[in-house]
């Protein structure tokens, strides 16, 4: 049975895939990684994917999904399943970018890891989401074909995220080269640009059947600006049809008919291909430290950070996905000298905001989740500790070439012993700007009111404006500083902090 199974799938290398990160699904916003076994013969699209995951209920909800990935209420298992499928659900479906890190694995420690695969198929294993994850688990794999590696001592951390176990690899020698895959939807995004604003939305009537495709061949347009139009109508099709938003006997009439037009263009441009991002591997490790200090209103601080996952809008964008901001546990202790007070300034157990721009082909929804304790002022001489959950949803606007506007509609529960009703049920809306002013500068600024519609509501709205900057000073270090005004149950205060912040892991 074995070698009948070994037969097939042919294996005499392998890689390790990486795709980026999908912040609209739980289980994917880190990125995923799984390994890629290629055969004698055939191209890499014919190869099989070993992939690890969670068996999860699709009735869990999403409190219930998120507990029990956390706690090991899932059974993980390896599988094995055709590479153009995984193509297809990522690159083409989800709109994520693939790296293809190649391994330096010779035929007989290939065969090594498929054995160790064939032992563990069909055995389950509590899955964790932070660390005996898809991710964590390939690694057995790898160092029952090469030992020596010790992949797996590497992990020695309480979490495993996507990109570090590729970073392992890595650091251990086991790849030599990575191949970029864009996604669909970056091809798509690019061909967009390369157009004039009438071109572009002539590409989309045509793949949504309101223009025949023929009529990109009219008008006064060079050659280049027709074939450029028919690329881009050709992509739609294809992506619509992979949505599920056409019906196929449609798609292969209209798609037909683009490829006819595009073979009467009098030139020899290829579509082109977007241009190339930092690898995942290039970005800052995923846990970041930070010391500083700064004043709040009249009185000076010390303060002390972590963070152990992720990212947000003042880190060095470089391998992270556009838009993401990803925070769990992320903490800040302050000590104010003057009265000789600690206070936990804050601690977000789970942050999560995604500010996607829309345009007329794709309409993607920016939002916001947050889970957090942190300390709010109540009186100008006293401050103390609030629970806060909250959300939001809007949309977002591209303006220029590296600024994303934003606005979102927010709700907010707050609890606290020191509120007169202990609760306060908020409501109100946050508008922003995030940007990339120069390599390795990024800027965010948001305004944000709420106000109070049960619970404590005669205190007043909560107003805030804040300006966040970062400066990249090497891939493991960078300069932050922050100057906000707020205003809160009618006390106003101003605040600022400068910080060095050291990535690791």
């Amino acid at each position: 049975m074995q070698d009948n199974i070994l037969s097939t799938i042919d294996g005499q290398s392998a890689s390790m895939v990486f795709a980026s990160g999908y912040v609209n699904s739980p289980a994917s916003m880190f990125g995923h990684t799984f390994l890629r076994i290629e055969p004698r013969l055939g191209t890499p699209l014919l190869a099989f994917a070993v992939n690890n995951a969670a068996l999860t209920n699709p009735e869990d909800g999403g409190v219930a999904f998120t507990l029990k990935g956390m706690l090991g209420g899932y059974d993980g298992y390896y599988s094995v399943l055709p590479y153009y499928d995984k193509v297809r659900e990522y690159a083409s479906i989800d709109q994520r970018d693939m790296w293809e890190y190649a391994l330096n694995l010779t035929p007989a420690e290939v065969r090594l890891l498929l054995l160790h695969l064939l032992d563990l198929k069909d055995i389950a294993a509590d899955y964790f989401f932070f660390d005996e994850n898809c991710s964590y688990n390939l690694l057995f794999l790898l160092d029952a074909a090469r030992p020596e590696a010790r992949l797996t001592d590497r992990m020695d951390r309480p979490w495993v995220i996507p990109m570090d176990s590729a970073r392992a690899v890595l650091e251990a020698g086991l790849a030599d080269n990575v191949v970029w895959r864009p996604s669909r939807a970056r091809r798509i995004r690019h061909a967009r640009s390369l157009l004039p604003e009438p071109a572009a939305w002539l590409a989309v009537d045509i793949a949504e059947g309101k223009a025949p495709a023929a009529q990109a061949l009219d008008g006064e347009a060079g050659d280049a600006e027709k074939a450029r139009t028919l690329d881009l109508a050709a992509l739609l099709a294809q992506y619509r049809i992979a949505k599920k938003e056409m019906e196929h006997n449609e798609f292969q009439e209209r798609f037909h008919a683009i490829l006819s037009a595009r073979t009467r263009v009098r030139t020899t441009e290829a579509a082109a291909e977007p241009p190339r991002p930092a690898p995942p591997d290039d970005g800052h490790p995923s846990a970041r430290m930070q010391l500083g200090g700064g004043w709040k209103g009249s009185e000076g601080f010390v303060e002390a950070g972590l963070r152990p996952a992720y990212h947000d809008y003042t880190d060095a964008p470089d391998g992270y996905t556009d838009g993401a901001l990803i925070e769990i546990f992320s903490g800040a202790l302050r000590w104010y000298p003057e009265s000789e007070r600690l206070r936990l300034d804050r601690l977000d157990f789970v942050r999560i905001q995604s500010v996607d721009p829309i345009d007329r082909i794709f309409a993607p929804k920016s939002w916001k989740a947050r889970f957090a304790v942190e300390t709010r002022d109540f009186t100008k001489d006293d401050d103390g500790l609030v629970a806060v959950a909250g959300g939001g949803i809007g949309a977002a606007a591209r303006v220029g070439g590296k600024a994303v506007a934003y606005a979102l509609a927010e709700g907010e529960a707050a609890v606290s012993r020191d509120y007169d009703a202990s609760y306060r049920i908020a409501l109100g809306g946050s508008a922003g700007v995030t940007a990339e002013v120069a390599r390795g500068w990024q800027l965010w600024l948001e305004g944000r009111a709420v106000w109070g519609a049960l619970g404590e509501t005669g205190e007043g709205p909560d107003l805030s404006l804040s300006l966040r900057q970062g400066w990249r000073l090497a891939r493991d270090w960078a300069v932050k500083a922050e100057l906000s005004a707020q205003r809160t149950r009618g006390i106003d205060r101003t605040e600022g902090t400068l910080t060095l912040d050291r990535y690791f892991w």
